[in-house]
């Protein structure tokens, strides 16, 4: 009895050792069928990269803030080249220049302006002034149109650059609500009729309507601060509704009722500014370097990784070199990067341009590379099977890092081509999930994106191909990697595409 207990016992053995085999037999055959997977480490370079929404601004307008006017050939040809190392350009325009006759429009010159550097790849930001000016002196310097005052409009004389006498609306008197304010709307509402399109080069428009320097500074005798922040809402209210597809920018400097902020919470109300950021408004600094506030600082602190940062140096290029009180180029450089700004300029008319090009290129150049201004994305790693069949999904598994300090804060998706070796488009595809927009420097950003291949894809090998393209689905974002082609586009490696399995009956 023993014996065939015993037996019975071996039997039971040799069969779960038998089943554990074929078992792990099947399992390592099922496996060795998978498709393998392939992983490609891009090399990271390390030149310059000049991107859209970032970088160095140069800049141009009818005339300098000295009062000196300027040519149409020198805010443009004027450069000498077509300022490789510079993303944007900064327009400054005046109401007078535009609407001379109430109701009659001169866009000759600022059109000139804007599809020179257009052509030339160059973004726009746009800052039409509509009150007070900065310090532009001398005849025909007035940046309200003369009809605006005859209209009935009250202003308030007030010193500006070099003792000229300026005229500032009144902003409590009843003619702002029943005069300025709906002709300066009239104004603004035919710009963005002409220009606030999704095919416009202009992304960035100037927020004014408020005291000079485009600052939002005034000496004006507000009363008390509720009836300060209820005329500036309405400001900022005005430009939110009429300028819907380019983002506004707004100065969060301190006017001259800093000695009576209580804290931040009352600075951004004083200003208005709680409100424009809860619109999503870019945040510039002018004046960068000269005189930064501890207030000031927490605004950037808490809206960096929020809303783009816009850094302007003091006064121009060559004013900086030739005065030496407004710190060094590398000096304004270096906290530029510690305000983790977007944008950075020094009002760099053409002579300045070409001053700066001889003397410090090299300067601009470090700005905008790692560790620089703006966003500088890298691909660090990307894998995806070798082979599949078509008609499959493929998922590419993606590992980001940003550089640079600031944000490519305007979405852009990602784009996956296949292609034949010489470039050619076989398929492509935009996953439209993926967003960069909060991508920081330090983190790495882990990504699967899910791609759908057609049925009927002519099986062979192609090369894969990524892009960040922009609403149109068209490369827009320079990668700090290798394997950039003429369109774009970043060569990866190679995929295999067989036939569909076939479908058992």
């Amino acid at each position: 009895m023993w014996e065939d207990h015993n037996s019975t016992i071996m039997q039971t053995a040799i069969t779960l050792v038998a089943i554990s085999y074929v078992t792990l037999t099947a399992a390592v055959q099922a496996a060795d069928d998978l498709p393998a997977l392939k992983t490609v480490h891009p090399a990271e370079i390390t030149e310059p990269l000049a991107s859209p929404y970032m970088g160095w601004g140069i800049w141009a307008g009818t005339r300098y803030y000295d009062g000196r006017p300027f040519t149409l050939e020198y805010n443009t040809a004027g450069f000498g080249d077509d300022a490789p190392l510079f993303g944007w350009v900064l327009i400054d325009s005046m109401w007078s220049d535009l609407e001379p006759e109430e109701g009659k429009y001169y866009w000759k010159d600022l059109d000139t302006i804007i599809n020179y550097w257009a052509a030339r790849g160059k973004q726009i930001e746009l800052r039409v002034w509509v009150t007070h000016d900065p310090g532009w002196s001398g005849p025909g310097n007035e940046v309200c149109p003369e009809w605006l005052w005859r209209a009935g409009a009250r202003y308030r004389e007030v010193a500006g650059e070099r003792n000229t006498k300026k005229r500032e609306p009144d902003y409590l008197d009843p003619s702002y609500n029943k005069i300025y304010l709906p002709k300066v709307r009239k104004l603004l509402e035919a710009l963005a009729e002409r220009y606030d399109k999704q095919s416009s080069p202009i992304f960035l428009w100037g927020v004014m309507g408020y005291g000079q320097w485009g600052e939002w500074q005034s000496h004006y005798p507000w009363p008390n601060r509720e009836v300060k922040h209820a005329v500036l809402a309405k400001i900022v209210e005005m430009y939110a509704d009429i300028f819907r597809i380019g983002q506004l920018s707004i100065s969060y400097g301190l006017d001259s009722d800093k000695r009576e902020l209580r804290n931040l919470e009352d600075f951004l109300y004083r200003q208005a500014l709680e409100l424009a950021i809860t619109k999503g408004f870019a945040l510039a600094r002018h004046g960068f370097i000269d005189g930064l506030d501890l207030l000031e600082e927490k605004v950037m602190e808490n809206y960096w990784h929020l809303l783009p940062m816009w850094a302007e140096g003091g006064w121009s290029y060559s004013d900086m070199k030739n005065d030496q009180t407004h710190g060094t180029l590398d000096e304004n450089i270096e906290v530029m990067l510690d305000w983790h700004s977007n944008y950075a300029h020094f009002y760099m008319d053409a002579e300045s341009y070409r001053r700066a090009m001889r003397e410090d290129r090299l300067a601009f150049q470090k700005a905008l590379e790692s560790g620089g201004l703006g966003y500088r994305l890298v691909l660090t790693s990307a894998s995806w099977k070798e082979e599949i069949p078509a008609g499959e999904l493929l998922l590419l598994k993606q590992k980001w890092v940003n550089r640079n300090v600031g944000r490519l804060y305007q979405r852009h998706p990602l784009k996956l081509y296949f292609t034949d070796s010489a470039g050619n488009e076989k398929f492509s595809e935009v996953d439209r999930l993926l967003d960069e927009s909060a991508w920081v420097q330090g983190p790495t950003y882990s990504v699967t994106s899910v791609f759908h291949l057609p049925k009927d894809m002519t099986p062979g090998i192609y090369d894969l191909r990524i892009a960040l393209v922009d609403q149109s689905a068209n490369p827009r974002i320079k990668l700090a990697i290798q394997g950039a082609d003429p369109k774009g586009r970043y060569k990866l490696g190679e995929i295999r595409v067989i036939p569909p399995p076939l479908k058992i009956p």
